[in-house]
């Protein structure tokens, strides 16, 4: 939804460039809560320890707050000149931080073990 719903405002109102950029704004800070959210709601019933799940907490917190970077970037794309963002180094800085982001998150998701019955 972060990254379709400029797509539409877009659409309905071409050349509105200040719509936009608070769209980049306001949608990656109501994605993080959203997600936080979910995210804690995850952590809260893992079968992990209480230390694991403070650690779990701060890479969800550290993954959301890169995703949030990355929304607003592809949020801005809309109003960004053609051609931007398509250097070869673009493309590497964000599979960098895409890494990022997987690495955080599947730390921060991670279940925990849980024991087989008696």
């Amino acid at each position: 939804m972060v990254w379709l719903t400029p797509w539409c405002v877009a659409l309905a109102l071409p050349g509105q460039r200040g719509v936009i950029e608070f769209l980049a704004i306001l949608l990656p800070v109501f994605g993080f809560l959203i997600r936080y959210g979910l995210g804690r709601q995850l952590i809260a019933r893992n079968a992990c320890g209480d230390g694991m799940r403070r650690v779990q907490v701060v890479m969800l917190c550290l993954g959301l707050g890169l995703l949030a970077f990355i929304d607003c970037i592809i949020v801005l794309l809309y109003v960004m000149p053609k051609g931007a963002l398509r250097q070869p180094g673009d493309l590497i800085v964000f599979v960098v931080l895409g890494s990022l982001y997987l690495v955080f998150m599947g730390f921060a998701m991670f279940p925990g073990r849980y024991r087989a019955g008696p």
